[in-house]
């Protein structure tokens, strides 16, 4: 029972009855537990507390399982709320699909940096209904494409300017700093046997060579609010392919494509029919500057549905998701 406590964790502090469920692990520990002393009810979950903690680190070393500091308690009920439905999130998203031949990774909350960082606003314009990404014609944009302008196939054959090249950069150009924090990121490796003898490339800092990336966000507020977001993947995405990776973010090492896909989630079916109508009557600059990336929705009330695994991603993105936007087509699906 006591080896329940090992699934909290920074990333994840909040647990409740289904999360344990979706993790494969039996629930019927949370209760008992809470009566010993070694979680506390909170926003209808579950967080440890710090006899919990101290149980925690004991059943770590008796069972030989490394278990990360998991910081401070977690008190806040709001906070735990949050952190128990990014939970939910994640565990339905995991459970959604498996990996034929391959392995997935995944992360929780990862930050990546942002270089060079606009201000929130600075990213998109309305224009009437339609939306336009007017960052690309930012000066300090323009400098980047200007200092890094090999991108395409034909980039393999260069070197790539990497975290050295782009530092250069950005202090000559006083360029300015943030940071992109993903609630989840899920790197699909398929057919990983093959793809295992193929070299590392050196300059690939954030893992992304021959991997299908999924950048996943819960949505709880007004569709405006994703923009930022939006933006900053957009410059993100423009770092792989000029400076980490050029040549190989989006064609792996047999040269078939890689998906990028940002999948948004909300809470319901009439949420998401609600955003992805919103974002489709705002446009393609919503994708285009980053293209090839791949716009999709879905939801905890569908994914709870879900009668069976797919196989592969592939098969989940096209029997299960809603393409909000695609590069492949003018109008979502």
């Amino acid at each position: 029972m006591e080896n329940l406590l090992l699934l909290f964790s920074h990333e994840l502090p909040c647990w409740d009855e289904e999360t344990v469920l979706l993790a494969g692990d039996d629930p019927s520990g949370l209760k008992p537990l809470a009566a010993s002393g070694s979680l506390m009810p909170l926003s209808g979950g579950y967080t440890l507390t710090p006899q919990g903690i101290r149980t925690r680190e004991r059943v770590s070393q008796e069972m030989g399982v490394p278990a990360p500091s998991v910081g401070e308690v977690l008190i806040d009920a709001a906070r735990a709320r949050e952190m128990l439905e990014l939970n939910r999130m994640i565990q339905l998203l995991d459970r959604a699909f498996v990996t034929d031949w391959g392995i997935k990774e995944l992360t929780t909350r990862e930050t990546f940096p942002v270089v060079p960082c606009l201000p929130d606003g600075e990213y998109f314009r309305f224009e009437g209904e339609r939306l336009r990404a007017v960052w690309p014609d930012a000066p300090i944009v323009k400098s980047f494409v200007e200092a890094f302008p090999n991108c395409d196939f034909e980039a393999r054959k260069l070197p790539a300017p990497g975290q050295a090249g782009l530092d250069r950069w950005a202090e000559t150009e006083r360029a300015p700093h943030g940071t992109l924090t993903v609630d989840l990121v899920l790197r699909s490796r398929a057919d990983f046997d093959h793809y295992r003898k193929f070299e590392q490339i050196e300059s690939d800092r954030f893992r992304f060579v021959d991997v299908d990336p999924l950048f996943a966000r819960r949505v709880t507020g007004r569709p405006e609010d994703l923009l930022p977001f939006i933006g900053k993947l957009h410059v993100f995405l423009m770092g792989q392919r000029r400076i980490y990776l050029p040549g190989w973010f989006d064609f792996d090492h047999s040269d078939q494509e890689d998906w990028t896909m940002l999948c948004l989630v909300t809470d319901t079916e009439a949420e998401l029919d609600e955003l992805t109508a919103t974002l489709r009557r705002w446009g393609h600059d919503l994708i285009a500057p980053a293209n090839p990336l791949y716009l999709i929705g879905t939801s905890i009330e569908r994914m709870r549905n879900q009668k069976e695994q797919k196989r592969t991603i592939y098969d989940w993105f096209q029997e299960e998701t809603v393409r909000i936007l695609r590069p492949d087509a003018s109008d979502g699906e």
